[in-house]
């Protein structure tokens, strides 16, 4: 009898802290699961080393005449999928941002393809005069709408930065530097616009890897190096001749008149 009152001692233990786990569960995690077919913005990265990030910059200085450009962000859904196009909404959020809907950027409509999990919301940018002194934010979020209903809180929400200037990257003196040398604007503009990207970013790890949202390993940045060295050294030599849309003047100079070289 010892042994049995035990035995169920220990079983009513055991499942007060089930249902203590299950009530510890967040509202927000039941949510998702409820059902109800939900959208949010994505993480970037794989498995538990994905994260969400909420605010990305974008610049026009390497897009030479370019007026206007498109950023696409990824976006999910929890729920089913459905056999036709579904579209979610996004507002604007005025009073977290600096920049002004019609004039600086437009919304273009988030859609869900059929049959798919996964989709993107268009964010159309405008290059201004007053980009090339200034950063402007814009700030939105996902709503509900007759088809969908919010995702998780804490991936609903993203702003962005929009400048016509150079910025130095936050980690290029920790990551990049080994691979691309000492800082100035006019190597990250001429970085940036022979490899075609808005912008590049180092990975911390391999899992964190995103190149839809140009997040790159350290592998792709030494792919990068020995892509960039070799094609600068033969434009400063006179070895290639710049295409007939190259912007920049050979030897390449910095801010300081030195001729800038790729490590």
């Amino acid at each position: 009898m010892r042994n049995n009152h035990s035995l169920l001692k220990n079983t009513g233990w055991i499942a007060l802290g089930v249902g203590l786990a299950f009530a510890s569960c967040t509202k927000e995690e039941v949510k998702v699961y409820d059902g109800k077919d939900r959208v949010q913005f994505s993480k970037v990265g794989l498995g538990t080393a994905a994260r969400y990030i909420d605010s990305v910059d974008f610049s026009f200085a390497d897009k030479g005449a370019l007026l206007a450009d498109t950023l696409f962000l990824p976006v999910e859904i929890t729920g089913r999928t459905a056999g036709t196009d579904r579209e979610f909404k996004v507002e604007f959020i005025p009073q977290q941002s600096s920049a002004t809907i019609g004039q600086d950027f437009d919304f273009g409509k988030g859609i869900i393809k059929a049959d798919s999990y996964k989709g993107v919301f268009p964010l159309i940018l405008r290059k201004t005069k007053d980009l090339e002194t200034i950063r402007k934010t814009i700030a939105f979020k996902i709503v509900a709408n007759d088809v969908f209903e919010p995702g998780l809180g804490s991936q609903l929400k993203s702003k962005v930065a929009i400048f016509n200037f150079m910025v130095k990257p936050g980690d290029w003196e920790l990551r990049m530097a080994r691979f691309f040398g000492v800082y100035s604007k006019m190597k990250h503009r001429f970085i940036l616009y022979h490899l075609g990207y808005p912008e590049i970013n180092y990975a911390a790890t391999t899992a964190l890897e995103d190149p839809s949202r140009y997040i790159f390993s350290g592998a792709k940045f030494a792919y990068f190096q020995l892509k960039l060295r070799s094609l600068l050294d033969d434009l400063n030599s006179g070895a290639l001749k710049p295409a007939a849309d190259d912007p920049f003047v050979y030897p390449l100079k910095d801010e300081n008149g030195l001729t800038i070289l790729i490590p």
